[in-house]
């Protein structure tokens, strides 16, 4: 937008408090429903191959987070926002609201394991946490943003 002489200080930081709000409400509503389901799916597989004997987990974890990645890529390719993992229309507070829980329960889960303080079903039960956190908060902060 151009402007024919000066435009004042509190006009400008409302241009900008705009654009910023614009920018976010597309970086979110252009993630389609399959991408949040698909990362639950993976951190989830993720959680639940320490039930894997031996370096057998930490190898489907690494190909996991391999596939996690390269998904990512392609979603932002299909929402047609090419950000880099610095910058992103995710204020902290989303950031927190979105991996904070799902991490949390990940840590529980793999100091619980560790202190043996874990039944079987401990790491099933996290995995389930997990996807559900995950998928639930980033499919409501996607149909959030749709409606702003």
């Amino acid at each position: 937008m151009e402007t024919n002489g000066s435009i004042s200080v509190p006009d400008a930081s409302a241009a900008l408090a705009q654009v910023r709000s614009s920018r976010a409400r597309v970086a979110w509503s252009g993630y389609p429903a399959w991408y949040w389901l698909v990362t639950g799916a993976g951190l989830s597989a993720g959680t639940a191959a320490v039930l894997l004997p031996g370096w057998w987990g930490l190898a489907v974890a690494a190909v996991v987070t391999l596939g996690l990645v390269k998904m990512a890529h392609i979603a932002g390719r299909q929402r047609g926002v090419c950000e880099g993992w610095v910058r992103s229309a995710m204020t902290a507070r989303e950031v927190l609201a979105l991996y904070g829980p799902a991490a949390v329960v990940i840590l529980a889960d793999a100091v619980a394991q560790r202190l043996d303080w874990w039944s079987p079903w401990s790491p099933i039960v996290a995995a389930v946490l997990v996807f559900g956190l995950f998928t639930g908060v980033g499919l409501t902060l996607t149909a959030r943003a749709g409606r702003r």
